[in-house]
């Protein structure tokens, strides 16, 4: 009786596996390589689909973040512009108070001598009613006494939410708000009475000035130290999110050099099963 000779070879599954190994690896060094080109470890949503929603969030958040610093830094200026301003109306009030002094004086001085002191104060207080009426910021009146224009209190975003929100207040300083108009009844120094009543009022108005830089000051701290907050914020952000999306290199070399060690590999056996083939074929003297 003749028996059939069965031959693997026909098949060659040896050589199916070899292959269907080399796809993968090759899919693997495909991936590591846009990891390491790229810096990023989610290439595709497939390879982490929950970290990348997560990723994506905090993408948001550290934008968000990153704009309110800037928010924050703009909030610093703007207050820091009406205090300059209020600290050169503080000096033009200390020269009006030292002419009023001066004025009271009704020992030595005369008529003449008051006013010549008078042009200069009313001189200064038309300066203090310019100076509040054009200082601004980015076209935003700022200490201005004309109830359209008035800055008043406004909201400034400091945060990456709806709800991160504060209040920025700076109130009109001129002449007129501070009851030293120019001019105005009763507001010069062209008697010794009136002088005094000048004095009176100036100290008034440098309450109100050194009142409005003080709350200033308060505020500008306030901003600094919600600048300091959100730096710390974007910092532990930027770190959690880079242990989640960004490639860690050393372990994706790591595996590039295994993929491209198994391909090898994986090459080595597809030829050696061919090569056990064309054995077979040589035992049947083809």
């Amino acid at each position: 009786m003749q028996m059939a000779l069965g031959i693997g070879g026909t098949s060659n599954s040896t050589s199916l596996f070899a292959q269907n190994a080399l796809r993968i690896n090759n899919l693997l060094f495909q991936r590591t390589s846009a990891q390491l080109s790229s810096g990023m470890r989610m290439i595709s949503g497939a390879i982490d689909p929950s970290g990348l929603a997560i990723s994506m969030q905090m993408r948001s958040q550290i934008g968000g973040t990153d704009q309110a610093i800037y928010n924050t830094q703009d909030n610093i200026n703007l207050v820091r512009t009406a205090d300059a301003q209020l600290d050169t109306q503080g000096d033009i009030l200390n020269r009006m108070r030292d002419l009023a002094v001066r004025a009271g004086n009704d020992a030595t001085l005369t008529d003449s001598d008051r006013a010549r002191l008078d042009a200069e104060y009313q001189s200064l207080a038309t300066e203090l009613n310019r100076q509040g009426r054009s200082n601004t910021y980015n076209t935003k009146q700022l200490t201005t006494d004309v109830p359209a224009d008035q800055y008043g209190t406004q909201s400034a975003q400091v945060g990456a939410n709806s709800g991160d929100a504060m209040g920025v207040t700076i109130n009109p300083s001129t002449a007129d708000s501070m009851g030293i108009t120019a001019g105005g009844s009763g507001q010069d120094l062209l008697t010794g009475a009136s002088a005094r009543d000048a004095i009176d009022r100036i100290d008034t108005a440098i309450d109100q000035v050194s009142t409005q830089r003080a709350s200033l000051g308060v505020q500008e701290n306030r901003f600094n130290y919600v600048a300091n907050d959100l730096n710390v914020q974007r910092i532990n952000m930027t770190e959690a999110n880079s242990r989640l999306a960004d490639t860690n290199f050393a372990e994706t070399i790591s595996e590039q050099t295994r993929a491209i060690l198994l391909s090898k590999v994986s090459i080595a056996a597809m030829s050696q099963s061919n090569a056990q083939g064309f054995g077979v074929l040589s035992l049947l003297g083809k």
